[in-house]
């Protein structure tokens, strides 16, 4: 379940690290327009151009490194969950 928890958290959040690095990159051009209003539009916009696809590039990376912490933490808790049941259980 913690791996399940990991691989959903990274699909469902690297569309929204995407358009937050590409905003953050983003340099008007000659005429000081900027490619993206928002993330709204960005959202939109790089789909349209660069397709659906564009909004979860380098997910391989990005599952080891969130993933991994999503997977971790969850494998953490059970076991903390598992010893206060057991030190409450013996009191």
């Amino acid at each position: 379940s913690a791996f399940a928890s990991g691989l959903i958290y990274c699909a469902a959040s690297l569309p929204l690290d995407i358009t937050k690095t590409r905003i953050q990159n983003m340099k008007a051009d000659a005429a000081g327009i900027y490619p993206y209003s928002g993330m709204f539009d960005a959202l939109m916009k790089i789909p349209q151009r660069e397709g659906v696809l564009a909004l979860w590039k380098g997910f391989p990376p990005y599952f080891l490194r969130s993933g991994g912490h999503t997977v971790f933490m969850f494998l953490f808790k059970e076991q903390y969950t598992k010893l206060y049941k057991q030190a409450r259980s013996g009191q």
